[in-house]
C-alpha cells in the first residue's frame, strides 16, 4: 500500500490543500451540529421552566375566578387568602370603573388605569405592566377574569422578575443560558432587551398565549462546538484524505492500465470474436462483426467497455485497431466464405486524421478482396460526426468500401445530415429491439427509424436480437439482417470455422 500511494507524486503544497480543506469542512460541519445539540438542549431545560411559568399562569386563573366569587363585603377573605400565595404580588377585585379591593390594601376606591390604562380589563386577559401604581417600574404579569351577569371583574398579579428569578439552571459550567426574557403580545419581561437573534431559542406555550426567549451562551456552545471538532476531525481527514487518495490513485490506475494496453497490443494479449450477420430473406450469414477481448494477465478477461474509453484517452486506440486488422487478415485465410461474404469492424474517428489513412484501408480492402470479403467498416452515432469524419467516410466509399453506422437513434445524427451522408447500413441499437412487444414510449421510434431506413434505401442491420419474437417482428417490417444470441454468440476464430461449416 506505501508503496502504490507513493506512486501517486502528490507534491507538499497538495497535501498542504488537503489538510486546511478537511479542517474547514470539519469546522463547518461541527458548528451545524452543535448549534443543533445546543438548541436543542436549551429546548429541553426551557420546556422544564415554561411548565412552571403555565402551573403559575393556571394557579392565578383559578385565584381570579375564586375572587370572582366573593362578595363586595368579603374583601377580608380574599387578603387572608393570599397571605399563602408567595409568588403572587395581589389580587384584585373590581367593577365596570373602579377596583374595589386589593388583598394587599383591604378596601379601596381606585381607577382601573391603577392596573393599566390601555387594556380592557372587561375580557378574560393575559398582559403584562411595566408596573403598577403602587409599585411603579416593577413589571408584573396581569391574569384577569370577568363575569359579565354580575358586572365584576378579578386580576391576579403575578411578579414578573420572580419568574425570571426562578429560571433553574445546572450549576455547571458552562451555563446554557446567559439572557431570558417574557414576551406576551408584544410587550416583554425586562422592557428592554438584548439579545442577538441568531443566537435565540423560543418556546411558545401550548397553554397560554407568551413566549420564553433563551439566548444561549456563547461558552456554552464552544463548548459544545470543540467536543465535536475534536471528535470529527480525525474521522473527517480520513474520509476526505481518502477521497482524493482514490481519485488520485483511479486516475493513476488509469494510466496504468493504459501502459497495459500498450503492453497487451505488444504482447498480443488482446484477441478477437466473431458474431455472425445473418440474413432474414434465406437465414444465412452473409457477414460478421468483429470484437475485441482482453485477457489481462493479471485481472483476467477485461470488458471492452472498460478498455476502449482509455485505449481512446490515451491515443492507443489506432495501434489496437491495426492490431484488429492484422488479427482478422491472418483469422480469415484459412476460413472459406461465399463471394461478398462481409466483414465489419469497428473504427474510431482518429483513424480518419491520419495522414495514410487512404493507402491503409486500399491494403486492407485488397487484402480481404482476395480472399472474397467485402469490407465494412462502423462508425459509432454517439462519435461526433464532424465535416471531416462525413469527408473521410465519403471517401472509403469512393475506394469501394462499405459504411455503417452503427447503434442508430442513440447519439446525436438527425435528419439532414442522413440526407447528405452517403451510406450503406444503418445498425439499429438494441435498445429499440428490446421494445418489441412492450407498450412503452420508445416502442413506436423502432418502426420509425425502419421507415426511414428504408425510405433512403438504406440496408438495415438489427442488433442484439435475442429471441424468435423480435425476429418475426423484424423480418415482417422487411429488416435486412439480423444480428444477436438468437443465432449465435461472438465466437473465436476456430469456432466460426466450424460454425459457417
Amino acid at each position: 500500500m506505501k508503496n502504490k500511494i507513493s506512486k501517486l507524486n502528490i507534491s507538499f503544497w497538495q497535501w498542504l490543500v488537503v489538510i486546511p480543506s478537511t479542517i474547514g469542512i470539519t469546522a463547518i460541519g461541527s458548528y451545524f451540529s452543535a448549534d443543533y445539540f445546543v438548541k436543542d438542549k436549551i429546548k429541553g431545560v426551557g420546556a422544564i421552566y415554561v411548565d412552571h411559568i403555565d402551573g403559575l399562569i393556571s394557579q392565578a386563573d383559578e385565584i381570579s375566578r375564586y375572587a370572582l366569587t366573593l362578595k363586595d363585603s368579603e374583601c377580608k377573605e380574599l387578603f387572608d387568602y393570599m397571605l399563602f400565595q408567595p409568588y403572587y404580588r395581589s389580587a384584585l377585585i373590581y367593577n365596570s370603573l373602579y377596583i374595589h379591593c386589593s388583598s394587599k390594601t383591604g378596601d379601596i376606591n381606585a381607577p382601573l388605569s391603577i392596573v393599566s390604562a390601555t387594556e380592557n380589563l372587561q375580557i378574560p386577559n393575559q398582559f403584562i405592566v411595566s408596573g403598577t401604581y403602587f409599585m411603579p417600574g416593577v413589571p408584573a404579569v396581569v391574569v384577569s377574569n370577568w363575569d359579565p351577569v354580575s358586572k365584576h371583574g378579578a386580576a391576579v398579579l403575578i411578579e414578573g422578575q420572580h419568574l425570571l428569578d426562578t429560571f433553574i439552571q445546572t450549576n455547571v459550567y458552562p451555563s446554557p443560558v446567559i439572557n431570558i426574557a417574557l414576551s406576551i403580545n408584544g410587550k416583554t419581561i425586562p422592557e428592554s432587551i438584548g439579545i442577538i437573534e441568531n443566537q435565540l431559542v423560543t418556546l411558545d406555550s401550548d397553554l397560554h398565549h407568551y413566549s420564553l426567549l433563551l439566548e444561549i451562551s456563547p461558552s456554552f456552545f464552544l463548548h459544545f462546538f470543540w467536543i465535536f471538532f475534536a471528535i470529527s476531525i480525525p474521522v473527517s481527514f480520513i474520509l476526505i484524505a481518502g477521497s482524493i487518495l482514490f481519485v488520485l490513485y483511479s486516475r493513476r490506475n488509469r494510466q496504468s492500465l493504459a501502459d497495459d494496453i500498450r503492453s497487451g497490443i505488444e504482447n498480443e494479449e488482446f484477441f478477437l470474436v466473431y458474431q455472425p450477420i445473418i440474413c432474414s430473406g434465406d437465414g444465412k450469414a452473409k457477414g460478421v462483426e468483429v470484437l475485441v477481448r482482453w485477457q489481462h494477465p493479471q485481472m483476467g478477461l477485461v470488458r471492452p467497455d472498460l478498455f476502449i474509453p482509455i485505449a481512446e484517452e490515451g491515443k492507443l486506440i489506432i495501434p489496437l485497431t491495426d492490431y484488429i486488422f492484422e488479427k482478422a487478415l491472418k483469422d480469415f485465410v484459412d476460413i472459406k466464405v461465399q463471394p461478398g461474404f462481409r466483414v465489419a469492424f469497428n473504427v474510431a474517428p482518429a483513424h480518419f486524421t491520419l495522414n495514410d489513412i487512404e493507402a491503409k484501408f486500399i491494403q486492407l480492402r485488397d487484402s480481404f478482396k482476395r480472399m472474397g470479403i467485402k469490407l465494412l467498416i462502423e462508425i459509432t452515432e454517439r462519435q461526433l460526426l464532424t465535416p471531416d469524419l462525413c469527408q473521410g467516410i465519403a471517401g472509403l466509399r469512393q475506394l469501394g468500401i462499405l459504411v455503417a453506422i452503427d447503434d442508430f437513434g442513440t447519439g446525436q445524427t438527425t435528419l439532414s445530415l442522413l440526407q447528405t451522408m452517403p451510406l450503406d447500413y444503418l445498425k439499429i441499437d438494441k435498445c429499440f429491439i428490446d421494445t418489441i412487444g412492450l407498450e412503452s414510449v420508445t416502442s413506436h421510434v423502432l418502426d420509425t427509424i425502419i421507415e426511414l431506413s428504408h425510405k433512403m434505401s438504406y440496408l438495415v442491420v438489427a442488433e442484439g436480437v435475442e429471441t424468435q419474437e423480435q425476429a418475426d417482428y423484424l423480418i415482417s417490417r422487411q429488416v435486412h439482417f439480423l444480428q444477436g444470441y438468437l443465432f449465435a454468440k461472438p465466437m473465436r476464430h476456430a469456432d466460426l470455422k466450424r460454425w459457417l461449416m
